[in-house]
């Protein structure tokens, strides 16, 4: 009699453990999801941070700018060359560049958020199967437990 009792006495616990490993895995995992993800905030952070500066200081150099930009067109006008449009042509298109570059930084870093979203996500639901299931084992064990 004590043979087929064995086995299924044995496997709770084998189980139990087995579940408290898996626990533990899933926990350091949420952790190192959750620090990547603490790590990307901040990263957009600093980069909007950067750009915002950058885009002040650019602002603060154009509205400083025009007296001396408008008396060099006037020369420039006079003595045929006429520069300045192409100048302004050429601070435009930079403009465009650093925007795209901007928007195509933000959208990356957007979507490496949301791929870690995602997994955090997954974890979490991993990990409650994982409570769920270390909660019946325990009780598995505690009726095996008053049985013997």
């Amino acid at each position: 009699e004590p043979e087929p009792g064995q086995p299924s006495g044995g496997r709770p616990e084998e189980d139990y453990a087995r579940k408290c490993e898996e626990v533990l895995q899933l926990q350091e995992q949420r952790a190192q999801q959750e620090e990547l993800l603490e790590h990307l905030a901040a990263e957009i952070q600093e980069e909007l941070n950067e750009r915002w500066m950058k885009r002040r200081r650019e602002e603060l150099e154009l509205a400083a700018g025009p007296g001396l930009a408008d008396t060099d067109c006037d020369t420039t006008e006079l003595s045929g060359s006429g520069g300045g449009e192409g100048e302004l042509h050429l601070e435009h298109e930079r403009v465009k560049t650093q925007l795209s570059t901007s928007l195509y930084i933000g959208l990356k870093l957007s979507t490496d958020l949301e791929a870690v979203k995602t997994d955090l996500d997954c974890t979490q639901r991993a990990w409650e199967d994982k409570e769920r299931e270390l909660q019946r084992l325990l009780e598995t064990l505690g009726t095996l437990d008053m049985a013997e």
